[in-house]
């Protein structure tokens, strides 16, 4: 009943067992085993106990479930379990490719939707949408404000009269495509849909077609993978490269004909080089494994080298598109736009970081161990740890072939190199850093029934053992609430951030506005931070300064520097911060959300602007960056279109009268109440 496990060319490795018993038992030790809160090192996770006990509570009522059906109903299951796998292997290929890609287009559209309301939910993806309106304007940069603090944005530089996001230009480029056809939302979805095709024809060349149709099919039933894909991030696009470039490599390694080789060849270089354009580190890891997997072959081989020169040629052309950019943008071609916003603090390795945070092994350890425990739930969302399937299969894997190796490879990869990145906790739809290795993490969690059964005789326990994942999707898909709930998950996605979700382009269009400035209020601390960053501080280093100071301070400080005749950049940085030293306590002010956060100085009166700013707040806030992400540039980069959104900086506002002299002002009144609906209203 198992479908056969390897494919014809899956020839055994020399090095035996130990590469896959080696990598189970560090992966347990790091996911299974709650390193991360042992070891403590900022790293949360508060919801490991209550996902341990419900693991243990329910993810044992499903195995002792599967032995009961395994043993009251044992030739009904057998014959179950043979009418699904003819069911599966029944279409051909092509018509499974075209069902696989509609279904998981179904399913990210139908996320997108619900989860998103169609909008960006992060700064990573407004800023990398601004930039594709920029890309759209037939620019790599947008020309700069001369009043930046009125509409810069976490992730977006404004420098040296260049405008533009900080993520390579590959992201916004495919961002631009969708932009364009006026469905931004549906790009991922699209090209997440692609990635399971790609996966599928990989998985089935390397491990067989019932195992790579097993595994495009848990792919398209990963919430990890849905909520990704429902989104604008970035690690979408780099996924679909990534898998193209997999799923070339069987032809690359096995086909007889040249041309086969050449055509798979280019296919490879075009994958690893578009990812370089989309996440750099990313691509230097497919490329690392990929690169040793064909040195591998090449030493048996050598007749395909010279297919290398047309991959290497096919990849160059994405890169040098990269270096280009860069160019263009920081001025230099091996100077990236993260570095230049953030400076050295932010790179690889071990040291202190842009927040002024020491990033030290032990805090690498730390934050790699609660990538993998976040795995464990957020992957399948079953009622047992996500990990579990996966070591199952690593330690059934009897002969392990050189495509296994491949995909502890690629795992292996993954996780070392973010564990050199200090952001490496960053989190969206799941522990983020690791997505490029979910396609590795998947093939082996569908594979494990079929390797487990291989070694159990006919009877009860092979029965379930090939019930267990069938029970844990049902459980995961089918149950509204709990830890373990696909629904769940997609609800705390539904009702987060709702701010964000708003259709400003309805409200836009219902207002009939023509030629105008409307201006957003954002909290205090976001009005602050982003006239710190408009005073030359990295955001980091804003962050850092308004969790330190007295906000009010700040508030003088950045007020008396506007009165200021004009003056060294540095002369004046180092006032502002002379201005906000304090010998008082500072302590964080109670009952406020993270984007309204600030300090006030112990026994500190606040001055009349002060308290201006505070009642200003009461009114109500929202974001400001979901209405950048709508900008639109006239053709020589100037900021233009029927609206402009401006950050609302109170009587600083009037500054723009000069820049904007022929357009009606407003302000977008935000929604006081759940019940309340916002509005553009005249200034």
């Amino acid at each position: 009943m198992a479908e056969p496990v390897t494919a014809g060319d899956a020839r055994p490795h020399g090095g035996g067992r130990l590469p896959p018993l080696a990598a189970a038992a560090v992966l347990a030790a790091l996911g299974l085993v709650p390193l991360a809160k042992l070891l403590g090192g900022g790293a949360s996770i508060p919801w490991w106990s209550a996902a341990v006990q419900d693991w243990l509570v329910t993810g044992t009522a499903i195995v002792l479930a599967a032995l009961g059906l395994g043993r009251v109903v044992g030739e009904r299951v057998d014959r179950s379990i043979a009418r699904s796998i003819t069911v599966v292997l029944g279409p051909s290929p092509r018509a499974f490719q075209a069902f696989l890609a509609l279904l998981v287009l179904a399913l990210t559209g139908s996320f997108a939707v619900y989860c998103f309301a169609r909008a960006p939910f992060s700064q990573d993806e407004m800023a990398q949408r601004f930039h594709a309106h920029v890309l759209l304007a037939g620019r790599l940069f947008a020309a700069g404000e001369p009043h930046p603090e009125f509409f810069s944005i976490t992730g977006v530089l404004d420098r040296a009269g260049r405008w533009y996001s900080m993520y390579p230009i590959g992201g916004p480029a495919l961002l631009a495509v969708g932009a364009a056809l006026h469905a931004t939302w549906l790009v991922n979805p699209v090209l997440t849909a692609f990635t399971a095709c790609a996966l599928y024809r990989f998985a089935a060349a390397a491990f067989g077609e019932g195992p790579g149709r097993a595994s495009a099919l848990l792919f398209a039933l990963s919430p990890f993978v849905l909520i990704m894909g429902a989104s604008e991030m970035n690690h979408v696009g780099a996924l679909a490269l990534a898998t193209l470039a997999l799923a070339a490599l069987p032809t690359w390694a096995t086909a007889p004909r040249g041309s086969a080789v050449l055509g798979a060849a280019a296919l490879i270089g075009l994958g690893v080089g578009g990812m370089a354009t989309i996440r750099p580190l990313d691509a230097a890891v497919v490329a690392v494994v990929i690169g040793v997997f064909q040195l591998s072959v090449l030493r048996r081989e050598r007749s395909r080298a010279r297919s290398l020169v047309v991959q290497f040629a096919v990849g160059a052309l994405p890169v040098a598109c990269l270096l280009y950019v860069n160019a263009r943008t920081t001025g230099r071609p091996l100077l990236f736009a993260y570095d230049a916003l953030y400076g050295p603090g932010q790179r690889l390795g071990f040291h202190v970081d842009p927040f002024g945070v020491p990033y030290t092994p032990l805090r690498a350890l730390t934050l790699t161990s609660a990538n993998l425990m976040r795995l464990d739930r957020y992957l399948f969302e079953w009622p047992l740890p996500g990990l579990v399937p996966i070591l199952a299969a690593l330690v059934a894997l009897r002969r392990p072939t050189r495509w296994d190796l491949l995909l502890l490879g690629l795992i292996g990869a993954t996780v070392g190199a973010y564990g050199l990145y200090w952001a490496a906790d960053s989190f969206f739809a799941g522990p983020r850093f690791l997505y490029t290795a979910v396609p590795a993490f998947i093939i082996f969690g569908a594979r494990a029934p079929g390797l487990v059964a291989e070694s159990l005789p006919q009877g009860v326990p092979r029965r379930a053992t090939l019930l267990v994942v069938p029970l844990c999707l049902c459980y995961a898909w089918l149950t509204p609430t709990g830890v373990s709930s696909v629904q769940m998950r997609a609800y705390y996605y539904h009702v987060g951030r709702t701010k964000l979700k708003t259709d400003i382009a309805v409200q836009v269009e219902a207002a009939r506005l023509s030629r105008a400035l409307v201006f957003v209020h954002e909290p205090w601390r976001a009005r602050l931070e982003a006239r710190l960053r408009a005073f030359g501080l990295a955001p980091s280093e804003a962050g850092r300064l308004l969790s330190s100071a007295d906000a009010c301070q700040i508030q003088t400080a950045l007020d008396a520097e506007d009165t200021r005749a004009p003056d060294d950049t540095a002369v004046r940085l180092a006032r502002l911060l002379d201005a906000t030293r304090t010998a008082a306590a500072v302590h964080p002010v109670g009952g406020l959300q993270a984007d309204e956060a600030i300090s006030l100085a112990e026994g500190a009166v606040l001055t009349d602007a002060c308290r201006r700013e505070i009642a200003a707040d009461e009114g109500g806030t929202t974001p400001y960056a979901p209405f950048l992400a709508l900008a639109r540039f006239d053709p020589d980069g100037a900021l233009g279109g029927s609206v402009v959104f401006a950050r609302d900086l109170g009587p600083r506002n009037e500054v723009l009268r000069a820049r904007f002299p022929d357009r009606t002002w407003y302000r977008y009144r935000p929604r006081a109440s759940e019940d309340d609906t916002a509005a553009i209203v005249p200034y």
